[in-house]
């Protein structure tokens, strides 16, 4: 008589346990999905620091050649000579002379072309912009 008392059982034990082994699936494959899109977006974060060290590295070995020109005998005699105007013993200085041109006058009397859309009519126009040829001669 107790039994018919009692209310009904919602799930049973073995539907609670498959129910919760289902919900900790998902939990496991959603921790999953974020755990390997997080790893791709570090790789992709990785390819690019790769190409910016390379670029520096590139742009280092610039720089120490330029250091070490700057810093040779070469550079100095360049500077002198170049920016600082000296000379060593037998050498001449040569200046480039610029002879600059005189302009010719312009002419006085200027003529005006005429303008073709002074008289154009509007069906010229059209035509023009419809056939893309000249408007047929009457």
């Amino acid at each position: 008589m107790l039994d018919k008392l009692s209310p009904p059982r919602l799930f049973s034990w073995t539907q609670s346990v498959v129910l919760l082994v289902i919900i900790a699936v998902l939990a496991l494959g959603l921790d999953y999905r974020q755990r390997n899109e997080a790893g791709n977006l570090v790789g992709v974060d990785e390819e690019m620091l790769q190409t910016e060290v390379d670029l520096e590295l590139t742009r280092q070995v610039e720089l120490q050649a330029t250091l070490d020109y700057v810093q040779s005998d070469d550079y100095v005699a360049a500077y002198a000579r170049d920016e600082g105007g000296f000379l060593l013993p037998g050498e001449k200085r040569v200046v480039p002379l610029v002879i600059e041109a005189t302009s010719q006058p312009a002419p006085s009397v200027l003529t005006a072309t005429p303008d073709p859309a002074q008289f154009a009519q509007p069906w010229q126009a059209w035509w023009q912009l419809l056939t893309d040829a000249p408007p047929p001669s009457r």
